[in-house]
């Protein structure tokens, strides 16, 4: 069994915070003599001196500045516990899941999570990283509670909240790069392509962009493409701002085609169930809604 209570521990800070025990008294609604009591049997139950009289005021112990430090944490944990009990009985949510398409902007999102995190009243996140009808599949089961997806299924309104550009990238030393003229479509097929899968069943299996290359290899996700691009083989589709680095060094570079090679995707934010959403949840869609402005 403890050997103090939370009503001890705030009857002690509140002597020290208000100077003694004539202004804690008058600030708590007790007796003078109610608070001297706690005070001395919380001492006397720890067995250590927290507090002394020195001339006309009230001093910590060393021990007792230590304790008055645990204790205001302990005090604040205390509200915190209570606090999330009453966002409980208001419905809000202890968990959210985000379906998340990993082409999303890192700086978008980074600073939704923040506005979240200064908001959401403990609420806990998790944010699944999906591609293409991975996100898809996500709206369809109602595995998760937000979606950023580039695919609206029918049935569900998206709110479309940023584009992203890809751009056809390939080695510095590719062919296609290197090559004293732009390129099109037919001297493309020429040569091994990356495609991004998303993996999902066979029926609803969706690949991105131009695939009329005659050699392709199918990987599950950017960044699988991009060590292939570097090591020299084939060209890919990539977000531009998933790779801003490797463009900015020359590392990966645009195909110069003589054809608009650019393709532009609009992201969406779908929530499955709007209906089962609760106040977390509706405030981190509004939050999501908007970034169209940053």
């Amino acid at each position: 069994m403890l050997k103090s209570t939370l009503t001890q521990w705030q009857i002690f800070n509140s002597v020290i915070d208000n100077g003694g025990y004539l202004r804690a008294s008058a600030k708590l609604n007790r007796s003078h003599s109610s608070l001297h009591h706690a005070i001395h049997k919380l001492q006397t139950q720890l067995g250590v001196e927290l507090i002394y009289v020195e001339g006309k005021q009230l001093k910590l112990t060393a021990v007792g500045e230590v304790m008055r430090r645990r204790s205001l944490q302990l005090l604040a944990d205390a509200e915190e516990l209570e606090e999330l009990a009453s966002f409980a009985q208001q419905g809000w949510e202890p968990e959210l899941t985000i379906a998340l398409e990993s082409m999303f902007p890192k700086t978008i999102l980074t600073t939704v999570l923040e506005q979240f995190h200064t908001k959401g009243k403990g609420t806990r996140l998790k944010i699944d990283s999906v591609i293409l009808n991975g996100a898809v599949e996500a709206i369809h089961a109602a595995s998760a509670d937000l979606v950023i997806t580039p695919i609206a299924p029918k049935g569900h309104l998206g709110t479309p909240l940023t584009t992203v550009r890809m751009l056809p990238l390939a080695h510095r030393d590719h062919p296609l790069v290197t090559a004293n003229a732009p390129v099109d479509t037919r001297e493309l097929s020429r040569f091994l392509q990356i495609v991004i899968s998303d993996g999902t069943d066979e029926e609803k299996h969706t690949e991105f962009g131009w695939l009329k290359s005659e050699q392709r290899w199918t990987v599950s996700d950017f960044h699988h493409a991009r060590d292939i691009l570097i090591s020299g083989m084939g060209f890919c589709w990539l977000p531009e701002n998933l790779f801003t680095e490797e463009i900015r060094t020359g590392l990966l570079r645009p195909i110069n085609g003589r054809e608009g090679l650019e393709r532009y995707v609009t992201l969406h934010l779908v929530v499955p169930r709007p209906e089962r959403l609760g106040p977390a949840g509706q405030m981190l869609a509004q939050l999501f809604r908007s970034s169209r402005s940053l």
